[in-house]
């Protein structure tokens, strides 16, 4: 325990009182207490706080598994239910939104201190799991990139560059087609072709930045209602050469192809802007 916030959604005052007392008693900081669902998603986006106990049974528009699941849709965040009831149908409810607990009221003491601790606990551990994984999976791409863009890449003869890319993008689309899916159903429990073009778009381009980015490029994405960009201010293949045309070929292909796995309707157009300092290339997506 080391003073994490824990937001308290929770409509009856006493009750609320008494729990805000014994987590501020353990230690931990309650920087906010609300008693809606409205008011419950406000705090938690403002707030961002690293735990939830959230009541089931709110008067307001949105109970707590409606605004726990806005909620979740939004932050990695622990969510504890409160209730006074155990029925079968809320527990089928709040199974989408992954709670950490569910406590029945009266809540003992103990046993509101065991759980808060072993889901924050818990959602700790599965954070450093998720960044170890992803560092794993970086290390696998940086490798991969390297070893199909070696140093001396340009100094393929113009005869045989074709040959070269073409193979190149084929093994590309191997090795990192299954990293994109892997990295999409991180965002979402439905399936990829299942989400509209926008949400598509949302995770490709995160996914596209956090590839280069991890590369050693300095690059910016933006959504634009149906069309996305990305903007490359530093690149890091070949930052001595900004106008050698077989290395931009192959960037421009990486974008065409990948962007073509998110099955939106539209192609990717490449511009590209080299002064004195720098060279800018700008991505447009869905043109």
């Amino acid at each position: 325990m080391s003073g994490e916030s824990i937001l308290i959604v929770e409509d009856e005052g006493i009750s609320a009182l008494e729990i805000r007392k014994c987590l501020e008693s353990w230690g931990y900081q309650v920087p906010s207490v609300v008693d809606t669902g409205e008011k419950a998603i406000q705090e938690a986006f403002r707030l961002k706080p690293d735990l939830i106990l959230m009541d089931i049974f709110l008067k307001s528009d949105l109970d707590g598994v409606d605004a726990a699941a806005i909620i979740k849709s939004f932050l990695d965040v622990p969510l504890i239910y409160l209730t006074a009831l155990d029925d079968i149908e809320i527990l089928k409810r709040i199974r989408d939104t992954k709670a950490a607990a569910y406590l029945i009221k009266p809540i003992e003491e103990v046993e509101l201190h065991n759980n808060v601790e072993l889901a924050l606990q818990n959602h700790k551990e599965h954070q450093k799991d998720i960044l170890e994984e992803k560092k794993s999976g970086l290390e696998e791409v940086q490798s991969y990139m390297r070893s199909a863009l070696p140093e001396l890449v340009t100094t393929v003869p113009i005869n045989e560059r074709s040959v070269f890319l073409s193979r190149f993008v084929r093994v590309f689309e191997q090795n990192m087609k299954p990293l994109f899916h892997k990295f999409a159903q991180k965002y979402s429990n439905d399936q990829f072709i299942n989400l509209s073009e926008d949400e598509k778009l949302k995770i490709y381009l995160s996914w596209i930045r956090e590839l280069y980015e991890n590369l050693g490029f300095k690059v910016k994405t933006r959504a634009r209602g149906d069309r996305g960009v990305m903007t490359v201010k530093k690149c890091s293949w070949s930052p001595s050469k900004p106008n050698d045309v077989f290395l931009c070929l192959i960037c421009q292909s990486i974008m065409q192809l990948t962007y073509s796995w998110t099955d939106i309707p539209g192609n990717t157009q490449f511009n590209t802007t080299t002064g004195i300092l720098n060279s800018v290339c700008k991505f447009d997506y869905g043109t």
